[in-house]
């Protein structure tokens, strides 16, 4: 398991107790932003987020596809937009204010941060307790083939 946060070195052979520490790292107030538990190149899960206001993401990877999903909570009204900050530094924004823009929906709070990446270090898988959006669409450009490459396997890319 490899973890990656904000700011610190990559940690190849993370324990869970890293990711616990990790975790609890990203809800200081000057804290790193986001971080990501990788499971070689099959799976990873991560969030990212400032001021109790988090966006938690996973995804697994099969052959040429891959499955990306997000978090997300049932709403009493309409779910609109709403926008979470992040990254100690960007080239466009102030520090801690480069934005995810994301539905009301999928904003989620530390503790779900916390159960989310600490189930998925310990078990390599999503947490079902969690209510999870396949935002899958969002992360692959459209690619069209020509008629003729009806033979063709298709490669799909994630977005950037």
């Amino acid at each position: 398991m490899k973890l990656k946060l904000e700011g610190y070195p990559d940690r190849d052979n993370a324990t869970v107790a890293n990711v616990v520490w990790a975790v609890r790292e990203i809800a200081a107030v000057d804290g790193p932003t986001y971080l990501i538990v990788e499971l070689g190149d099959e799976a990873y899960a991560q969030a990212g987020g400032t001021r109790g206001r988090y966006v938690i993401e996973s995804r697994t990877n099969f052959g040429e596809g891959f499955q990306h999903l997000r978090v997300c909570h049932p709403l009493a009204g309409r779910d609109g937009k709403s926008v979470v900050h992040y990254r100690q530094r960007c080239e466009r924004h102030r520090p801690r204010r480069c934005p995810l823009n994301v539905k009301k929906s999928e904003v989620s709070t530390f503790a779900e941060v916390e159960q989310a990446l600490v189930h998925f270090a310990r078990t390599g898988k999503r947490d079902s307790r969690l209510l999870w959006r396949d935002v899958t669409a969002q992360y692959i450009k459209d690619r069209k083939r020509p008629a003729e490459d009806d033979d063709e396997v298709t490669q799909i890319f994630p977005g950037g």
